[in-house]
């Protein structure tokens, strides 16, 4: 079991059933008798901790998952140090996130797990099924960046040609340095983030829960982790300046992301309140795939409250686990 913990969040508990370099794939405790015969593996982003889809008991993705019946995985990236600043999407796709998917295989005996990937880990979970269709039962994304010509968002601070060379940064750094990626999200909206949610605080003084809630969230917030340097070279430029993923020129492991291979059920879900990721940065993929089993959530709520709302956990996750559930097997009871 893991011994460690973040402050302030109380985690369901979870094995860490493989490893390599920086990341741990863990498994969670299951929570029902009734079992799923395809597990799902949840793939996390590559910038802050995964803790936020296990944000609390009552407010938790993970649960949601095992309370539907599922063998849950995800998979920690864990934060690069400066001998992995050579890794890019050929080390994260072809070989963490494979090996990550051979080890839910194997352990469950089954052919293919639901790959449900959130933010970023959308992005690298959507290469995955495009080079390797076999093995990706359904495709699922939370507030995912796919398609990067995009405007509103985190897009509105990039300049297309202007902004700063990512060379430099891994030149000066080694990796993208979390703490100046958190800053450049809080320009998106910095009258909210330097002063408006704290002035919000005032009105709950009184409010034990929601301050407790409120500095959990603060403290995912700042907990940042580095960029590996080549990872965030071919973010910036092969997918966000260039947007190759989307137009099929992008190459990863010496194949070609052929979007025509993603014909697996795909679901995307959407927070419209999203001040990060706009909805046109996931919904041209969604046209662009030859799936025809294929869904559009979109919720009212930011990026961050997809995971973390009160309503989302009692209106939105419950339909998420519906929709992986009807794509699953026929349902075992667990004997053990």
């Amino acid at each position: 079991m893991r011994t460690h913990s973040p402050p302030l969040v109380d985690e369901t508990p979870s094995e860490v059933v493989y490893s390599e370099n920086k990341l741990e794939l863990l498994q969670y405790e299951s929570r029902t008798d009734r079992q799923r015969n395809v597990p799902i593996l949840l793939v996390y982003a590559v910038i802050n901790r995964p803790y936020i889809l296990d944000f609390q008991p009552d407010r938790s993705v993970v649960r949601q998952f095992l309370e539907a019946g599922f063998d849950v995985y995800l998979l920690d990236w864990g934060e690069p140090s400066r001998l992995d600043t050579h890794l890019g999407l050929d080390d994260f796709v072809t070989r963490y996130l494979a090996n990550c998917v051979t080890v839910v295989t194997d352990r469950t005996g089954t052919d293919a797990p639901h790959l449900f990937g959130y933010c970023t880990g959308g992005t690298l979970s959507a290469i995955f099924a495009a080079l390797y269709p076999g093995q990706v039962q359904t495709l699922g994304l939370l507030a995912p960046v796919l398609n990067f010509d995009a405007d509103g968002g985190i897009f509105q601070l990039w300049g297309r040609q202007e902004h700063s060379d990512p060379r430099f940064v891994v030149d000066l750094f080694g990796n993208a340095p979390g703490e100046w990626l958190a800053f450049e999200f809080t320009l998106v909206d910095p009258v909210e983030y330097y002063l408006a949610r704290y002035l919000r605080v005032a009105d709950h003084l009184g409010d034990a829960e929601y301050l407790s809630r409120f500095a959990r969230r603060l403290q995912w917030g700042f907990d940042s982790v580095d960029v590996a340097g080549e990872l965030y070279g071919q973010f910036l430029v092969d997918l966000y300046r260039e947007n190759r993923l989307m137009d099929g020129t992008l190459s990863v492991g010496g194949r070609t992301v052929d979007l025509a291979n993603v014909t697996m059920p795909v679901l995307d879900v959407i927070g419209t309140h999203d001040r990060f990721i706009p909805a046109a940065a996931s919904l041209p993929f969604m046209n662009a795939i030859p799936s025809t089993d294929t869904a559009v959530i979109e919720f009212p709520t930011d990026h961050v409250g997809l995971s973390i709302d009160e309503r989302s956990h009692s209106e939105l996750w419950p339909r998420v686990c519906d929709w992986f559930a009807q794509r699953s097997e026929d349902t075992a009871t667990r004997s053990d």
